[in-house]
């Protein structure tokens, strides 16, 4: 590589470092974030989500409710049959509606 090959690159660099796009994140909504990320190159880390949390937390209120079911035992004044009914209570939306 000659000097002006060399100092054209050097220039190449230092006017993309001015005026990159790097520096701040564009305002791009979290929904379009990764295909943003994959249109631009950026390789980030995934956000953390809650899914292994949640997860644990329905894992742990279905076994109460089932220890509740084996044992016949209640909480609260609430037993395991109150509960599937209040599950498989048909609710009519357009009553609810009207109380709105």
């Amino acid at each position: 590589m000659n000097n002006s090959e060399e100092r054209r690159r050097k220039l190449l660099e230092q006017t993309r470092e001015m005026y990159g796009e790097k520096r701040t994140v564009p305002a791009v909504h979290p929904r379009y974030g990764a295909a943003y990320r994959q249109i631009s190159g950026e390789e980030q880390l995934p956000a953390a989500g809650t899914f292994g949390i949640r997860l644990f937390l329905c894992l742990l209120l279905f076994a109460a409710f089932v220890s509740m079911d084996k044992q016949g035992s209640e909480v609260g004044q609430v037993d395991s049959r109150r509960i599937v009914d209040e599950i498989t209570y048909d609710v009519d939306i357009a009553e609810v509606w009207k109380e709105l």
